[in-house]
């Protein structure tokens, strides 16, 4: 009982404030493209080196955490490759977009933050950092066949990112102030993804129900399978290999909505497809950390 009320402190208040941002788009219509803005080129990148120069960092854990989410976005695409050629629709190019890109960023880092503290939250800012990079390169290659690289220069994501490992491994000190104004601005961020996911699933509906399922099964359990083995296999143990497996395990991001929107690809089954796991994820969630923890 006390681990199971543990694991519903940790779920509660992810699942609680989306549930707000999906009240509030009930109530009032608001454009939520400034509050992206704010969240790619201030909040995130302030959360993201705020966290980066917290802890050391090794050369080992980076590239752990990099190669196994890399490795986890492969194996769902070659999952969801199998199964678009099984069932004759290999053509049907939006299936790839929810099924390979885990939501890391609204859902995987407040979860790891709760479950398993700050040393959780480094771990998963890192996952999130290649699978963002993997989503503005190989997604936008998916979404309308080239630029990507040039797409991801254009965010303070990457930058962000270099300077706070460049930090970190000097063993360079950001003066105290400059430190607290970032982490104040990175402490927006949480709280504003998750509202802002909240806010998009209520002008979601539904769309080709049965690949949305068949992409979310994927998304989901072979997602939190491929964590699984890598963890296994390579014997990474602790906090490193639970936030590994539960960022794998993630449900849609909704940044696969933004790209099949601005390219016109599939909009409205990737939106379904985004808000079943996200609804299934209700889940397969709470069982998740129920058993990590």
């Amino acid at each position: 009982m006390p681990l199971l009320l543990a694991t519903l402190e940790v779920a509660f208040p992810v699942f609680a404030i989306i549930a707000i941002g999906y009240g509030f788009a009930r109530l009032k219509k608001i454009d939520l493209g400034p509050i992206v803005d704010l969240l790619l080129y201030i909040t995130i990148p302030a959360l993201v080196i705020s966290s980066l120069t917290r802890k050391t960092i090794n050369t080992e854990l980076l590239l752990t955490v990099a190669l196994s989410a890399a490795a986890v976005v492969l194996v769902t695409g070659v999952i969801a490759f199998i199964y678009l050629y099984a069932t004759g629709k290999s053509e049907f190019r939006g299936f790839y977009l929810p099924t390979m890109f885990m939501n890391t960023g609204n859902m995987g880092l407040p979860l790891a933050l709760l479950a398993f503290g700050q040393s959780g939250l480094t771990v998963a800012i890192l996952y999130y950092v290649t699978v963002s990079i993997l989503v503005y390169t190989v997604g936008i290659y998916i979404g309308r066949g080239s630029g990507g690289f040039r797409e991801i220069l254009r965010l303070p994501l990457i930058y962000a990112t270099v300077a706070g490992i460049a930090l970190n491994a000097g063993h360079v000190s950001i003066p105290t102030p400059i430190f607290t104004v970032l982490d104040m601005l990175g402490a927006a961020t949480i709280p504003l993804m998750q509202l802002s996911l909240g806010y998009r699933l209520h002008s979601t509906s539904l769309s080709r129900p049965m690949m949305a399922l068949s992409s979310s099964v994927i998304r989901l359990g072979i997602g939190f399978l491929a964590g699984l083995a890598i963890v296994t296999i390579f014997n990474i143990n602790g906090v490193t290999g639970k936030v590994i497996i539960l960022s794998s395990s993630m449900p849609a991001a909704v940044i696969n909505f933004i790209i099949s929107k601005r390219y016109n690809l599939d909009e409205d089954f990737v939106s379904s497809a985004v808000a079943l796991s996200t609804l299934l994820s209700l889940i397969t969630i709470p069982v998740l950390l129920l058993w990590l923890m």
